[in-house]
């Protein structure tokens, strides 16, 4: 398993992991609207986090395939965080996360958590900062991790 920097020529395949663990884990909480809004932003928001002057990212790789994709945005806002179904509960996603706070140097990362992963985020020190939000139909719950 190694953690890369990602490029221009993984975002087919970084669209198709967020799509495939979405339609699990998180389209079946929304609404038809949310559902619907989640789909069409996968691509857009894939080659936002492309932009290197704003945001660090990362893939997770197994036997050249892509597992795990993570963005943090201007040091101190985790953007993506998924991880492949098969590979879920085995550890990946702990150390994808860790190696994201670890490009921060700032005493606090947020993120807004989809409604499946809060218990993750918070088994990794963060706290709910909020109640649940929605915006367009997507469900999520803001949180943050403190540099200790």
């Amino acid at each position: 398993m190694e953690i890369e920097q990602v490029n221009n020529q993984d975002i087919s395949a970084l669209v198709e992991l967020i799509s495939n663990v979405a339609s699990s884990n998180i389209l079946p909480s929304l609404s038809e609207e949310g559902r619907k809004s989640f789909i069409s932003s996968i691509h857009p928001d894939v080659e936002t986090a492309l932009d290197l002057t704003r945001f660090q990212s990362f893939k997770v790789t197994t036997d050249n395939e892509i597992i795990g994709f993570g963005a943090i945005r201007d040091s101190d806002y985790i953007t993506h965080l998924f991880i492949d179904t098969r590979s879920q509960k085995s550890g990946v996603g702990k150390r994808l996360l860790h190696h994201l706070l670890s490009r921060s140097s700032a005493k606090e990362v947020g993120l807004k958590s989809s409604v499946n992963a809060v218990g993750f985020y918070e088994s990794q020190g963060f706290t709910v900062t909020d109640t649940e939000q929605s915006v367009k139909g997507i469900r999520y719950v803001p949180m943050s991790w403190l540099r200790t």
